[in-house]
């Protein structure tokens, strides 16, 4: 099944091709961060000279209209609308922090977690209760 990723806030697909893209801030310097699109999958294509330190968040743009995707639920996310070829949506929720292997699929009223550093988040709430 065909999955897109999709801006919340412009709904442009982010994903044209196997890649998800999406610009990367850090430091003052700004640069495309191509992630795998897969969840609990967490290779990346960056520049090389761009600064990735462990344990340090980055901000994640939109490439198409620049929106901070910082995830309402909580800072340490970032966040995606993902649609199926059917059209159902669910939104996920990736941590911004490098080396921290956290990802959320929120459906509806289920969370399911990828990422050996998911547990670390127990109590987070991404239903805003």
């Amino acid at each position: 099944m065909n999955k897109n990723y999709l801006c919340p806030h412009c709904r442009a697909v982010l994903n044209p091709n196997v890649k998800v893209v999406l610009v990367a801030e850090r430091n003052d310097r700004r640069a495309l961060l191509l992630l795998n699109a897969r969840p609990g999958d967490y290779g990346f294509i960056a520049d090389p000279s761009f600064p990735l330190d462990e344990g340090e968040p980055a901000l994640f743009r939109c490439p198409v209209c620049g929106a901070d995707l910082t995830s309402p639920s909580s800072s340490e996310f970032a966040e995606l609308i993902q649609v199926e070829d059917g059209g159902h949506e669910a939104r996920v929720e990736f941590s911004r922090v490098y080396g921290r292997h956290a990802t959320f699929i929120v459906d509806g009223r289920e969370v399911t977690a990828f990422g050996e550093d998911a547990d670390d988040y127990d109590d987070l709430n991404f239903f805003g209760h």
